[in-house]
């Protein structure tokens, strides 16, 4: 109710304002401010780095007025980069703030392009400097007015370029002894344990009701190839991963010894253990390299040493692994 009153009578002031100057109002209420937060990275993808910058805009007067355009230059060592608008038409409510985000993306190729004229540098020295344009029509006194509202913010772009892929894909079958044995655990005969335990081994086809008997669990192996091609200092971490089958269950993927990369190029061993019984279709599928290709999906997380970005910035990366190409080895 305080604020009502308030409201009213400020209105009430504006409306009598009319027969003095436009710097009587803003002396009054005051002027509309622009508040800028710091830049920062949003996310990160294959191809490059897409940033936000936060900005409140606050409004003194009881009457609301719009943003015609919020327009910025994107600045590396005061070169233009690119240029970004947005918030065309968005209101400023009465007495109170609006918050809203530019975004704009920069391509590693595009860092690691400016970092050539820049050498030894691990960091790109970036700015963006634009302006928010009012319009303040709807309010007495000030309806042939507009009001622009400047900011600067520098801001640092680490250089560096990230690059995934998954190779050495292949199933590891126990040995012949231990799938003979699983076999006549099974209830099988020597000679069909024999039979199927020596079809395995030779990489012939097997039947999905034949591993429904088993209890065993067979190891998929891989390796995840890491490399950063700038010279930012960098922190490589798996999150987590998995694979999608055709059928949609999802398979657990886990790293075998390291799970995080610091230097500029890495590998790390993945391994996935798919058991016999609950997942017989699925590995008959990828021993008889026949079906739909399974997918491989990766959540992983950068962190830059030197500088002030929040740690394990989310990447993702997924990958169809070919079952025809698949490799098969033994213990």
């Amino acid at each position: 109710m305080k604020r009502m009153h308030i409201i009213a009578g400020i209105t009430a002031l504006l409306l009598a304002c009319t027969v003095f100057s436009c710097q009587t109002v803003k002396e009054i209420v005051g002027t509309p401010s622009l508040s800028l937060e710091s830049v920062g990275i949003q996310s990160l993808d294959l191809e490059g780095i897409t940033f936000n910058c936060n900005y409140s805009i606050t409004n003194p007067y009881p009457i609301a007025f719009s943003i015609k355009e919020v327009a910025a230059n994107v600045l590396c060592s005061g070169n233009s980069f690119t240029k970004i608008a947005t918030s065309q038409g968005v209101s400023v409510a009465a007495m109170g703030s609006k918050t809203n985000a530019l975004t704009f993306k920069i391509p590693y190729d595009a860092i690691l392009n400016l970092a050539k004229s820049l050498s030894g540098k691990t960091a790109l020295p970036f700015s963006i400097d634009g302006a928010a344009s009012l319009d303040l029509s709807a309010i007495p006194l000030l309806d042939k007015q507009s009001l622009t509202l400047p900011f600067n913010k520098s801001f640092d772009v680490p250089v560096f370029k990230p690059s995934l892929s998954l190779s050495d894909v292949k199933i590891n079958l126990p040995s012949f002894e231990t799938l003979k044995n699983s076999f006549l655990n099974s209830g099988m005969n020597a000679v069909q344990a024999v039979n199927l335990a020596t079809a395995l081994v030779q990489g012939k086809n097997v039947n999905e009701s034949d591993l429904k008997k088993l209890d065993l669990d067979i190891d998929l192996l891989m390796n995840l190839n890491v490399k950063n091609a700038g010279s930012a200092a960098w922190n490589f971490l798996v999150n987590n991963c998995s694979l999608n089958t055709a059928s949609g269950s999802l398979i657990d993927v886990k790293p075998t010894v390291n799970t995080a990369i610091s230097s500029n190029s890495g590998t790390i061993p993945l391994k996935a253990s798919i058991n016999t019984a609950t997942a017989a279709a699925f590995i008959s599928q990828i021993l008889n390299k026949t079906g739909s290709n399974p997918v491989f999906s990766l959540n992983s997380g950068l962190s830059f040493t030197d500088l002030k970005y929040a740690p394990n910035i989310p990447l993702s990366y997924t990958y169809e692994i070919p079952v025809s190409k698949l490799g098969i080895s033994h213990n």
